[in-house]
Formats: structure tokens, C-alpha cells, sequence
């Protein structure tokens, strides 16, 4: 799994920063620490709105990307997205949003999920608050509210959009790694399941802030 990672270097993510042939990208920051998966992005201090909606965008596809990676490797995963400061170098990263994602992902993600922090929750609300545009729906549509009332990625994010073949794959290779848990962790599959199995609804903007 670790092999098919989306790595960039800090070089490359320096690059990023720049105008390439008119077109801003927008790369994530992603390292392996033991069984761990760390994906950042670093804003501005004062990003400009396109940005923020772009680069989030980029952070929760690329969370999907390796979350649909672990499940073709094996198993899933659980996890929590803050939005903070935060400090990283060649071979570290370290910070409070980096210790409130890891603590939220041990104390309440519990079943295989990816929550939304309550920082990253309250930015989000205030981003829609005050600009209105394409990509607030799309935001919108990656993530779903769950039964506790924490934002989470969608799991109908994790294949494409309308394809249902690919969907009843997806149950499927779950329903097989479930099988081959032990009890206790067969538990933490259903949680997801029941999400794929429901109908796919997108988030709400007024679900936003909440907490």
C-alpha cells in the first residue's frame, strides 16, 4: 500500500506554490509514521478563498485515494482531519492540529471512519458564510453526517460518482474483509457498510458549525 502512496517531496510542494502554465495545483503532504498515514496541506497566512475550497478538496480526495488503497491492500482505515497549525520538515511533523487529529482518530473515530475536527468544521461553516460558489457543493457532497452527529467522509466518495458496479465492488471486498476479522473488529466495518448501503446524500450547508 505504502507503495502506491501520492508522495510529493517538499520540493515539490514548494513548486506547487507557483503559476504553472496558468494553473495553480494543489498537492498534499503525505508521510508514513509505523501504521500511521499523515496527509497535510500548508495554506498562507491569509489563503485567498479559491484555495481554500481547491486545496480541501485535494485533502479529502487524497484521503479517498489512500483509503480505497488500504481496502485493495487489505484492510481499512479510522481518522480525524483538523485544521491548525502545524510544523514539518524533511522528516517530521509535529504540532496541535497534528496531536488533535491524532486524538480525535484514537478517542472517537472508533469504527472505520475519516471525522471532520470541530476546527476544520467551524473554518468550513465560515468559508460558506461568506463566499458562495461551484465548489461549495462540491465540498458538500464529500462529506455526510454520521449517526453521533461528527462530519465525516462520505463513503460514497470512495468510488466514482454514479457507478454502481463499482459500488457493489466496493460492499463486496468490505463484506470480505469483515468476514475474515475477529469478532471485535468485525464490528467496525458494519458502521461503513450501512453507509454504502443507504442512500447517497449529500452534506447540508446549514450541517456545518455545529459543534
Amino acid at each position: 500500500m505504502k507503495e502506491h502512496l501520492p508522495f510529493y517531496s517538499n520540493e515539490e510542494l514548494a513548486e506547487s506554490d507557483s503559476e504553472i502554465k496558468g494553473k495553480r495545483i494543489y498537492p498534499c503532504r503525505v508521510q508514513t509514521i509505523s501504521d500511521s498515514v499523515v496527509v497535510s496541506f500548508g495554506f498562507e497566512e491569509k489563503p485567498v478563498y479559491g484555495d481554500v475550497f481547491l486545496a480541501t478538496i485535494s485533502f479529502f480526495h487524497t484521503i479517498s485515494v489512500i483509503w480505497r488503497n488500504a481496502l485493495e491492500a487489505g484492510f481499512t482505515i479510522r481518522g480525524a482531519a483538523d485544521w491548525g497549525p502545524i510544523f514539518w520538515n524533511d522528516k517530521e511533523i509535529i504540532g496541535p492540529s497534528f496531536i488533535n487529529a491524532y486524538s480525535l482518530e484514537q478517542n472517537q473515530s472508533k469504527s472505520s471512519r475519516v471525522i471532520i475536527s470541530s476546527s476544520l468544521n467551524r473554518n468550513l461553516a465560515k468559508v460558506f458564510m461568506e463566499v458562495k460558489t461551484f465548489w461549495n457543493d462540491e465540498i458538500l457532497k464529500i462529506l455526510r453526517k454520521d449517526n453521533d452527529g461528527f462530519l465525516i467522509i462520505n463513503p460514497h466518495y470512495l468510488y466514482e460518482n454514479d457507478d454502481e458496479e463499482e459500488k457493489e465492488r466496493l460492499i463486496m471486498r468490505l463484506k470480505d474483509l469483515r468476514s475474515k476479522a475477529n469478532h471485535i473488529n468485525k464490528e467496525k466495518y458494519n458502521p461503513l457498510l450501512t453507509a454504502l448501503n443507504s442512500e447517497k446524500f449529500s452534506l447540508l450547508s446549514e450541517d456545518l458549525g455545529n459543534y
